[in-house]
């Protein structure tokens, strides 16, 4: 394996783990506290499932993207002939 390709799986895992840690605490400090709103037409819990469904969305979203930049790169390449 090619520092290039350990490079590029390194940087999945860096991603992975800035996106676990930015979105607990979104989860945490944004989607949890929300109150009960009572002259709201959506209530806290459904925006709450909502919101939280769109975050586990876009994280393997990114994660998709990362994959096939990672496999894109990693075919254009040229390897050497054995």
């Amino acid at each position: 394996m090619s520092p290039k390709h350990l490079y590029g799986l390194m940087l999945i895992i860096v991603v992975a783990w800035l996106l676990v840690v930015a979105e607990s605490y979104i989860f945490i400090a944004v989607i949890r506290p929300l109150g009960p709103s009572i002259h709201s037409v959506v209530p806290s819990s459904v925006l709450k499932v909502i919101l939280t469904a769109g975050l586990g969305v876009l994280w393997v979203s990114v994660m998709f993207v990362m994959d096939t930049l990672y496999t894109r790169s990693k075919r254009r390449t040229p390897t050497s002939a054995s």
